[in-house]
This record gives C-alpha cells, sequence and structure tokens, in this order.
C-alpha cells in the first residue's frame, strides 16, 4: 500500500467557536435592559391612573426604548438582538399610541380621526427610513461581495 500524501487528508474540524467578549457585554446589556423595561413597564401598569393614560405611557416608553436599541443597532451593527427589539419596541409604542386613541372617552370622534391621521404620517416616515436603510445595506453587500480577496 502507498502512503496518503499529508494533502489528501481531509482538515480537521474547526473548533467550536467561542463566544466573544463583545457578545458577553451585548447579552449583558440585554439582561439589564430587559429587567429596567420590566419594572419601567410594572410601575406604569400599576401606578398610573387610567387605562387611556397607561396606554399613552406605554407607548411613549416602547418608543423610547425603541430609539435606544435602534442605537444600539448602530454602534454595534447587531442584527441578531438590537435589531429585532427596535422593530419590536417601535409596534408596542405605536400600537399603544393607538389602542390610547381609540380608547379615549374624552375627545369626540373628529380629534381621535386628526390623532390617527398624524400617526399615520409618523409610521410611514419611519417605514419609509427603514426601507431606505435596507436598500442601502443591501447595495453595500451587494459592492463588497465583489471585491475580490488578494492572497
Amino acid at each position: 500500500m502507498e502512503p496518503v500524501p499529508a494533502s489528501a487528508n481531509p482538515p480537521a474540524a474547526p473548533a467550536e467557536p467561542r463566544l466573544k467578549l463583545s457578545k458577553i457585554v451585548l447579552y449583558a446589556m440585554l439582561a439589564i435592559a430587559v429587567v429596567v423595561i420590566a419594572a419601567i413597564f410594572g410601575f406604569i401598569l400599576v401606578y398610573v391612573a387610567g387605562f387611556t393614560h397607561q396606554l399613552w405611557w406605554m407607548g411613549l416608553t416602547s418608543l423610547i426604548f425603541a430609539l435606544l436599541w435602534y442605537f444600539v443597532f448602530m454602534g454595534s451593527h447587531n442584527r441578531t438582538i438590537a435589531m429585532p427589539l427596535a422593530a419590536a419596541f417601535f409596534v408596542i409604542g405605536i400600537g399603544s399610541f393607538y389602542g390610547s386613541i381609540a380608547v379615549d372617552p374624552v375627545s369626540d370622534v373628529f380629534n381621535k380621526l386628526i390623532l390617527m391621521v398624524l400617526e399615520s404620517i409618523f409610521v410611514v416616515i419611519v417605514l419609509t427610513a427603514i426601507w431606505t436603510m435596507s436598500r442601502q445595506s443591501e447595495e453595500d453587500r451587494v459592492r463588497k461581495s465583489q471585491r475580490k480577496v488578494t492572497p
């Protein structure tokens, strides 16, 4: 039997990737954020009087958290944690604002209509910005994929 050359042997399986410090810090930030967010929403649900006011405050805090998670995404470009959290808090915030407008017993139908139209314009502006950013990131990925790696 002839000896098998070293180049014919399959390469060894790569070692299991270790958790990097940046991921550990990101997970720690996520855990701390969950505790803080739960405390703030708990405070709103327990101490703010009136269901309409609860929805309004939940919407406001959700949009603030969405903005903060968006800033975390812009700093880290982490699409696995920060981007979905920003989107989730945006949806919760907008839903809470729509709910607070719809269940408000004090305002009349015309005021509700005006507020819903204004909020819908805000939502369209944000969705247009998201679409533009996703289109630009796709162009960046295509541009980077066309680069040749020099040996």
